[in-house]
């Protein structure tokens, strides 16, 4: 790019489709690494580098949370084009990050993987399972490396069905409401609070 006298007007993107367990949690490999698949922040956490000379500042970082589904927007948003409209999509952009460390992004994001789905929050994780199989709750900052499961103990429980509850309205709303991606029913417990 630089011999050719294209950097200032090219945006370059770094990024990778997913993270990778290197014995961390006894796994080695993505979150297929495991049965049921984990969604341990090792399997998630991806890097993320935008490079565009003369319009983003050098060496801004940012701790907001982001996920995939904000990259479209984002993309879009930059280049100063509508965003799309065709579908019922989540995300947002999170393109004045780039320039402005201080911008607060959303205060949660989402993932689904096979039959389980997660909400990440910046203090806590849920991870539910389609089949009823265990929900994993983690307090990330006390335990940052997931290694504690909380969601069996009676003090948490307050903590998970209200972060349980934000993943299904999430879901709801994004994908086809109780199913997973492949069509099968998605079991919900029965939450009394």
């Amino acid at each position: 790019l630089d011999d050719l006298g294209l950097t200032g007007n090219t945006l370059v993107i770094y990024a990778s489709d997913q993270g990778y367990c290197c014995g961390h949690h006894g796994l080695w490999g993505k979150g297929n690494a495991s049965n049921p698949r984990n969604i341990y922040d090792t399997s998630l956490q991806i890097p993320l580098i935008f490079r565009q000379p003369g319009r983003i500042p050098k060496g801004v970082t940012t701790e907001a949370m982001f996920s995939s589904y904000d990259f479209v927007p984002t993309v879009l948003a930059y280049l100063d084009l509508p965003p799309s409209t065709a579908r019922n999509l989540p995300g947002q952009s999170f393109a004045p990050a780039l320039k402005d460390r201080t911008w607060q992004g959303p205060d949660a994001v989402f993932a689904e993987y096979g039959r389980s789905r997660m909400i990440r929050t910046a203090t806590h994780k849920l991870v539910h399972r389609a089949d009823g199989g265990p929900d994993e709750l983690y307090d990330l900052q006390k335990d940052p490396d997931e290694a504690t499961n909380l969601a069996g103990k009676p003090e948490h429980r307050k903590q998970l069905v209200a972060l349980r509850k934000r993943l299904f309205k999430w879901f709801d709303k994004y994908a086809e409401a109780g199913r997973d991606p492949i069509g099968n029913e998605y079991l919900r417990p029965d939450d009394e609070e």
